[in-house]
């Protein structure tokens, strides 16, 4: 475990090494690609989600099953980023390796690597949280603290 300062964080965190990877595999459609025939970028952040949710299942738990058993909603999204590296194009087959980079108390950050074979085409990252209906303010969501037995199971 390692104390580092993140020029996004408002405080030292702590950073685990990531124990838990999930590797989503995708096959680059046509319609995913611009006229010039290359990945149009927001569908990286559409697979980024695709493979937290996958990370998530990996763990054992599911969108639906946290609103039903603790009425919270998974992993509402705080910010995003990206470096583009190279571009992808019409019928490469990629690969997300995704994993939980950092717990804070109420948010966790997840790094995605999109690589085709050898090549390291994106590296993105995402800031997410736990939420629940804000009590006071209607239509408005809160953090809630990251249950211990969560980030375990990451752990493993």
């Amino acid at each position: 475990m390692l104390l580092q300062w993140r020029p996004w964080a408002t405080r030292p965190t702590t950073r685990f090494d990531p124990m838990r990877e999930q590797l989503t595999r995708l096959k680059v459609d046509f319609g995913d690609c611009d006229p010039a025939g290359i990945v149009f970028y927001p569908n990286y952040f559409r697979w980024f989600d695709r493979a937290t949710h996958d990370l998530f299942a990996s763990a054992g738990y599911s969108h639906l099953g946290l609103k039903r058993d603790h009425g919270w909603l998974a992993w509402p999204l705080a910010d995003v980023g990206a470096r583009f590296r190279l571009p992808a194009t019409i019928g490469d087959r990629i690969e997300i390796r995704s994993s939980i980079d950092e717990w804070r108390d109420k948010t966790f950050k997840v790094s995605h690597l999109v690589s085709r074979g050898p090549d390291l085409l994106v590296e993105g990252w995402e800031l997410r949280f736990i939420g629940e209906p804000h009590p006071e303010m209607a239509g408005r969501l809160r953090a809630v603290m990251i249950p211990d037995e969560m980030k375990r199971r990451f752990d493993q």
